[in-house]
């Protein structure tokens, strides 16, 4: 199948039309500093409301904007809960501006 040039446009202007229709829908900050900025209490409500994922009717815990499967049981969950404790040690305290 060959993708011609004029395709990944297309592709492309659709995908960042999805993008920002997901990001109005929730609320979702667009750049980096107004992330940092947010009030933890809006961020949290975010989350809640799905931003990220979600379980959808068979108990798969899906990404939100994607669709993909990211666990499929509560070891896949855990699994994924102990990836990001990790990363939160990597993440730079100096960095945490958002108050309630």
């Amino acid at each position: 199948m060959n993708i011609t040039k004029q395709d990944e446009v297309t592709y492309s202007k659709v995908n960042i039309k999805k993008i920002a229709e997901h990001k109005k829908l929730f609320g979702t900050p667009d750049g980096k500093s107004d992330l940092q900025m947010m009030p933890l209490s809006e961020y949290r409500n975010m989350v809640e409301r799905e931003a990220f994922f979600f379980v959808d009717h068979n108990g798969f815990l899906r990404h939100q904007f994607s669709g993909e499967i990211l666990a499929a049981s509560k070891e896949h969950i855990d699994i994924l809960i102990e990836q990001l404790k990790r990363e939160r040690r990597l993440l730079d305290d100096a960095l945490d501006l958002a108050k309630e």
